[in-house]
């Protein structure tokens, strides 16, 4: 384990009930073997001419390795406010610096298909055409998709669940971050 990143199976989650709020707090290890709902964000990154920024998931991760995921996703520490997590993990993740103005909310769904890791996950978009500096522990690659790219990578079985939720509940129609 690098310096850089450290245990994170230590690291503290608040506990969550459906509708955010905080009913306790436990380690990210005791939260995912015991199936705890916690509080995650996404970033989707749309390129000013509409394609997605996916990111492949680096094949060292334990959940999901070598899968296109959303732009950017993380946990939310205990106490953190979601929008301090998602610029958090754009910086760690991609090695983009973006402010609050920056993003656009676009809303709240719960992924509760994996018992063992259910999230409450809110998700911001950003118009951003890069350039990207991917964490190689976190992401493996980086791409550009058309929404017709995107369907084809899921028919595939390319990419995570989590991904495929949130792009049928909410993606798929959008052109852009801007609603």
């Amino acid at each position: 384990m690098s310096a850089s990143h450290p245990d994170i199976s230590q690291e503290l989650l608040d506990v969550v009930d459906a509708s955010g709020r905080v009913i306790g707090r436990a380690t990210r290890e005791r939260v995912h073997r015991e199936g705890l709902l916690h509080r995650a964000v996404h970033l989707l990154v749309w390129h000013p001419d509409g394609r997605l920024l996916l990111q492949k998931r680096s094949a060292s991760k334990a959940c999901c390795p070598g899968l296109w995921d959303t732009s950017v996703g993380g946990h939310v520490a205990a106490g953190e406010d979601g929008l301090v997590a998602v610029l958090r993990e754009s910086r760690e993740e991609l090695g983009i610096l973006l402010r609050a103005e920056d993003l656009e909310p676009m809303g709240r769904h719960l992924f509760d298909e994996d018992s063992l890791d259910p999230e409450l996950v809110d998700s911001w978009g950003t118009l951003h055409s890069g350039p990207f500096v991917p964490d190689p522990e976190e992401v493996e690659d980086v791409g550009w998709f058309t929404l017709e790219e995107v369907d084809s990578l899921l028919l595939r079985g390319l990419a995570t669940p989590h991904f495929a939720l949130q792009w049928d509940l909410d993606l798929r129609s959008r052109t852009s971050c801007l609603p």
